[in-house]
């Protein structure tokens, strides 16, 4: 896979959140990129296939020691989501997030087996 070499466009609503660092920014730029565009979703895989990325470390530090105030981000996230009809609350509609058959890597991870996955013509 060629390496990506900008931050996708449905990052820079994260731009606008005042409860990140532009540190802390910068990484959740490269992590939401990761997710929504790299198959390889470890910090490893994050680091080299998307070039703004600066290394292992530093993702894994932001992904875990940051300190940053969740309620706050939160609530932005929220009110990002409320912004567009698409995506905003209502009583009458569902999110229904089914990760069965992304990867997972370990022996203990709870519910956890082997699926069908029909995009790639195999049990993963």
């Amino acid at each position: 896979m060629m390496p990506i070499t900008n931050f996708l466009s449905c990052t820079d609503v994260l731009d606008e959140f005042e409860s990140l660092s532009p540190q802390q920014r910068y990484h959740a730029k490269t992590y939401v990129t990761d997710l929504t565009a790299v198959s390889n979703k470890t910090v490893t895989g994050m680091a080299r296939e998307i070039l703004p990325a600066k290394g292992n470390y530093t993702l894994n530090k932001f992904l875990t020691e940051y300190d940053r105030d969740k309620e706050q981000f939160n609530h932005e996230r929220l009110e990002e989501l409320q912004n567009h009809g698409e995506t905003r609350w209502s009583q009458d509609d569902y999110i229904i997030h089914d990760d069965t058959i992304n990867q997972k890597a370990g022996d203990f991870i709870p519910s956890v087996g082997r699926f069908y996955d029909h995009a790639e013509g195999d049990t993963v």
